[in-house]
């Protein structure tokens, strides 16, 4: 992705809300299940940056990224910032107190590789906070656009994080209640003739005006205080859990 792409990118973490809703969701469950201060933290993926500031509440940020225009979208002075992959993180064994995986699985090929080196850098009793596409019917172009490789159902996802040695303490669907809509539109999307070949996928997020932005990021950040005293949502967009190693 070219340097402005990331740019763009970072203007939509700070405004959008799905962006702003989903930090809610993380702030929730972190206060939750990770209620104080634990020392370094990893964002693995940080991508441009938009959750870094949100992760410092937590301890020293880390931001790593497979790639370079990304870090350099990234805010200064959030975060000290590394370039590495995901499956072969570039840290001693327990190094961090929390390990941020957010928009990461759904990019990769071998996910249990993934979250065992999650795992290997995280400390004993350590946490994992991690946030991953939903149900492969839901596919579309804003999944290729994004090189997505797959989306999960919560019984995948689970069987990932156990067999990866990691205890779940919290995983539920999110976007709950936008979901029948969503699944209607991409359902809708499939009845469409098939692109061209020139026609490239495209990300389905555009900003929103006011005051319909500002409600749909409450909606969201209601779903997380919701999560945050236990409920669990039958389905939605993306899944999101704690997990703990």
């Amino acid at each position: 992705m070219r340097e402005r792409a990331y740019a763009d990118i970072r203007q939509l973490e700070e405004a959008h809300w799905w962006y702003q809703g989903t930090r809610a969701v993380y702030r929730s469950l972190l206060r939750r299940y990770v209620p104080h201060a634990v020392g370094p933290v990893l964002d693995v993926g940080c991508g441009s940056g938009g959750n870094l500031a949100l992760l410092s509440d937590w301890g020293q940020v880390i931001g790593l990224d497979p790639w370079h225009p990304a870090l350099r979208a990234c805010p200064g002075g959030k975060a000290y910032l590394s370039q590495g992959d995901a499956r072969a993180l570039p840290f001693a064994d327990g190094t961090f107190g929390l390990v941020a995986m957010l928009g990461v699985l759904e990019h990769v090929t071998d996910d249990t590789t993934v979250l065992r080196e999650a795992r290997r850098v995280c400390r004993p009793g350590g946490a994992i906070l991690l946030l991953t596409s939903a149900f492969m019917f839901l596919w579309s172009q804003h999944d290729e656009a994004n090189r997505h490789v797959t989306r999960y159902t919560a019984g995948e996802l689970r069987a990932r994080a156990t067999g990866a040695g990691l205890r779940v303490r919290t995983l539920s669907y999110q976007n709950a209640f936008l979901f029948p809509l969503v699944a209607a539109v991409r359902l809708l999307q499939r009845l469409r003739p098939p692109r061209g070949r020139s026609e490239e996928p495209r990300i389905d997020m555009f900003p929103m005006p006011e005051p319909a932005n500002s409600a749909l990021a409450g909606l969201l950040a209601f779903e997380g205080r919701l999560m945050a005293r236990g409920i669990r949502f039958p389905a939605g967009v993306s899944l999101v859990a704690v997990l703990e190693r």
